[in-house]
């Protein structure tokens, strides 16, 4: 009888191992699947990051390095011929709009006018493209520091007697763009920026 006890204890006490065993492996099983879905989480959370980084960073390739053919205005370049979308948008909404059919493009030539400067663009293909900043007052500068009202002596400092036209303007140019500083008398009256086409 004892033996018979005894037995029965052994296989209640094998079937509760057992029974542990198996819902040990469940939970263990629960806790691997939870493991790996946090792992595929984070994975794919990183690609994302990834991606992003990878985006922003081809987005800054593609944005114009700002220099003495640049225009910047509150921390935007404004590039000549760079796509003006972008540059529209961070602008914001311009004081006034106007447009026109171009002389030169197939579509519309663009006039925005914002507070310091005028912005016009030309169509190329379903694309607008900047062809020229105007400056109108001392609030804004060139890259080089130069601003509407300052001396012909500081634009010689600055640009070089070489880039005098012998008239009235100092004007530079590089590539695809100009730079135009127009002098009235010893003060600079107008300065521009415009693309150049072959």
């Amino acid at each position: 009888m004892k033996k018979i006890i005894c037995l029965m204890i052994a296989v209640v006490m094998a079937a509760g191992v057992l029974t542990a065993c198996g819902s040990g492996n469940s939970g263990n099983t629960a806790a691997t699947t939870a493991d790996q879905q946090t792992t595929a989480a984070a994975n794919a959370d990183a690609a994302k990051a990834d991606e992003t980084g990878a985006l922003a960073a081809d987005a800054q390739t593609e944005a114009p390095a700002a220099d003495r053919y640049t225009f910047v205005y509150k921390g935007t370049n404004i590039a000549l011929k760079a796509e003006a979308a972008a540059i529209c948008e961070a602008l914001g909404d311009a004081k006034s709009y106007t447009e026109e059919t171009s002389c030169a493009f197939d579509g519309l030539d663009k006039n925005y006018t914002y507070t310091s400067f005028i912005m016009t663009t030309y169509p190329d293909g379903d694309r607008d493209r900047v062809n020229s900043i105007t400056l109108l007052d001392d609030t804004v500068s060139t890259f080089d520091g130069i601003s509407i009202g300052d001396s012909k002596d500081k634009v010689e400092e600055v640009y070089g007697a070489d880039s005098f036209n012998g008239v009235n303007a100092y004007i530079m140019t590089d590539g695809d763009a100009q730079l135009t500083v127009i002098i009235d008398g010893d003060k600079v009256s107008s300065i521009q920026y415009t693309a150049v086409f072959e």
